[in-house]
């Protein structure tokens, strides 16, 4: 294994690294200290997820494109909640809500880094304390993110998480995939998810906090589909031109969702421990034309005003919290 760094820009007078890993087939991932950000997966010389080519174009984006987001994933219904017996309110940034951690979330700051590294394994761990003056949550939150990637071209993410203070904890990556060599759309795209129910949604995006059955519905991946007959089948039955679900997935050891290239025999598994799958097709072009699909594996949106799914995302005073994600390639023979 190898490890590279280098600075390739500047924020607010800070420099931002560019971590490689490389194994020795030559495959590697990219991760930016900036946003914590996993700017590459190369495999076969083809990158698999989407991504800006120009470092800068990362620090205003909408998307959150593959950034680490936190401290909660997701939406929180009006911004607020309670906690200890305490109604807090946070800074909204999508209307009266606050999304991915709001305004001050992970995505926003540059972090601190170091790397290492072993004959079968490279590392590169990031580190920030997020303080309430910072991001508007209750108490003081220490955050390590670690992304490893190996010989067997895999790539780990593990989030930690401690706090002076109570405070809530649902970090993921937001990564966006795309398996096709032209990232131009998702044709040939095939995903499969591990998962019975999604989380019913409102006009806002947020869970009302029931649940839906995917059988018999464009939703159904736990069999696999390409993704342009399955969208075209839930523009039917539900008129909705995208996907921008909450999958309840199974905690088991197989992957909670597959994404395939049919034509290429590219293969991502992805694994989590998690109850929560945020799938989004997105039109990152803004052309009318789905050219990325992220995959988010987490808690349950707005789980922290639903208590009933028993979905804990609180961090209590002094505690530590860790989460991983865990994504395999692997090309199919042809």
């Amino acid at each position: 294994m190898q490890i590279k760094k280098q600075q390739v820009a500047t924020f607010q007078k800070q420099p931002v690294f560019q971590y490689r890993l490389i194994n020795q087939q030559g495959n590697f991932i990219d991760v930016l200290s900036y946003g914590a950000t996993w700017q590459s997966l190369v495999i076969n010389g083809q990158n698999l997820l989407a991504h800006f080519d120009r470092v800068e174009d990362y620090f205003e984006t909408p998307t959150y494109l593959c950034q680490t987001i936190g401290r909660v994933a997701g939406r929180i219904s009006r911004g607020s909640f309670q906690l200890t017996g305490q109604t807090y309110r946070l800074p909204q940034n999508e209307g009266q809500n606050t999304l991915h951690g709001g305004p001050g979330g992970f995505a926003k700051w540059n972090w601190q880094a170091s790397a290492s590294q072993t004959e079968k394994s490279a590392e590169v761990i990031l580190t920030k304390l997020f303080t309430s003056k910072m991001d508007g949550f209750p108490g003081d939150l220490s955050v390590q993110v670690a992304f490893s990637f190996d010989e067997q071209n895999q790539v780990k993410i593990t989030f930690s998480g401690t706090t002076a203070g109570a405070t809530l904890f649902n970090p993921t990556n937001h990564a966006y995939f795309n398996l096709n060599p032209v990232q131009h759309d998702l044709q040939d795209q095939f995903l499969t998810i591990n998962s019975q129910q999604r989380l019913e949604l409102d006009q806002a995006k947020l869970p009302t906090g029931n649940f839906l059955a995917n059988q018999q519905t464009g939703y159904d991946f736990n069999h696999g589909q390409l993704l342009a007959p399955a969208l075209a089948k839930i523009k039917q039955q539900f008129g909705k031109s995208e996907i921008d679900d909450a999958f309840v997935v199974k905690n088991s050891q197989q992957p909670i969702a597959t994404l395939t290239n049919q034509k290429s025999g590219m293969q991502l598994e992805l694994y989590s421990s998690r109850p929560g799958l945020v799938v989004f097709t997105a039109d990152l072009n803004q052309d009318q034309v789905f050219d990325a699909l992220a995959l988010e594996a987490q808690s349950l949106p707005d789980a922290i005003n639903h208590p009933q799914w028993n979905d804990d995302i609180i961090l209590a005073d002094g505690a530590k919290k860790e989460y991983q994600i865990i994504f395999r390639c692997r090309q199919l023979k042809s």
